[in-house]
């Protein structure tokens, strides 16, 4: 660990996202070697619970140092950045799709890729893309961690104060989310998300919960001014 930041998740975290590059590429024999072999799960679990244990992590610090204010303002900012990002990313991915799709004959990249509503659609789709309703295939990640640090700012003073309260209604609304049908919508007749938002907390909050009992957490700072 360095400045603050445990290079160990960051390595973990790198390494849930190359399983899940290569268990999406068409026979790749290198998928065989990935988690989702393993066990009851694939990488994308991991990756959620180790955003939040290093969400937790890092601005749990900064709001028994700082206080709340200053750590919702560093979330905040955080993932406006991390929007930004994913606008610019998506916008890359189309211009590289449409580009290619003129050259490959053997397959249509812009209906395997899930473009096929920007092309009948493109105003409205550009403002879905904007809300990140419109998610083309295989962008689905960082639209569902912009979506979990944005409720951060919520849910972290009740984890620093009463962590075991904070686990309970993450539990309480994941098993409400099949009896009710909770989800963000996607695009019209595009459905609902596909990593619903709603159930995927859980995972973010009981790694943020496994980072507050750990040994690696900062002590907590009582005082009245920054609680």
């Amino acid at each position: 660990m360095t400045n603050g930041r445990d290079h160990r998740i960051d390595f973990f975290r790198g390494l849930a996202l190359i399983f899940i590059f290569w268990d999406h590429v068409p026979d790749n024999p290198l998928a065989q070697l990935t988690v989702r072999n393993f066990g009851f799960s694939d990488a994308a679990e991991i990756f959620v619970f180790l955003a939040g244990y290093a969400s937790i992590l890092a601005y749990g610090r900064i709001a028994r140092r700082d206080g709340m204010l200053v750590a919702g303002v560093r979330i905040l900012r955080r993932t406006w950045v991390l929007y930004v990002v994913h606008i610019f990313l998506l916008t890359l991915l189309m211009g590289i799709v449409f580009v290619a799709n003129n050259h490959v004959e053997t397959r249509d990249m812009v209906q395997q890729m899930g473009l096929e509503y920007f092309v009948g659609n493109p105003q409205q789709a550009l403002a879905d893309e904007l809300l990140l309703r419109f998610k083309p295939n295989l962008t689905d990640p960082l639209p569902l961690y912009i979506v979990l640090l944005l409720t951060l700012p919520l849910t972290l003073p009740l984890m620093l104060r009463k962590l075991e309260l904070a686990v309970g209604l993450s539990i309480a609304l994941y098993l409400m989310v099949p009896l009710f049908g909770w989800n963000l919508r996607a695009y019209e007749g595009g459905g609902v998300w596909y990593f619903n938002p709603v159930a995927w907390q859980l995972l973010f909050i009981l790694g943020g919960a496994c980072a507050l009992r750990s040994k690696t957490a900062t002590p907590a700072v009582h005082s009245p001014l920054r609680q």
